[in-house]
């Protein structure tokens, strides 16, 4: 019951950080304790996003790998390809 009750609180928790950032992404995932998101913000933006979340509740603390072009989630390389380019 522990990972259904933890599922439930970080979507709780994250419904309340999203809805009090001016910021929303594209597409927001979480598997457990991962999160896959997609923006259209910039770099420090996104990391102005994170900060936020972070002051949101101090036992919890969200870290982000932000790149232009790929990432790893869940041990799956996700690349950008030219046709999502702005």
């Amino acid at each position: 019951m522990a990972v259904a009750f933890a599922n439930i609180f970080m979507g709780k928790v994250e419904s309340q950080i999203l809805n009090q950032s001016a910021q929303k992404p594209l597409a927001w995932k979480r598997f457990i304790e991962y999160t896959f998101s997609i923006w259209n913000i910039n770099k420090e933006e996104v990391t102005h996003v994170i900060e936020q979340a972070n002051r949101y509740r101090p036992t919890i603390k969200f870290t982000a790998e932000v790149s232009d072009t790929e990432t790893t989630f869940l041990d799956t390389k996700v690349y950008k390809d030219k046709r999502f380019a702005q």
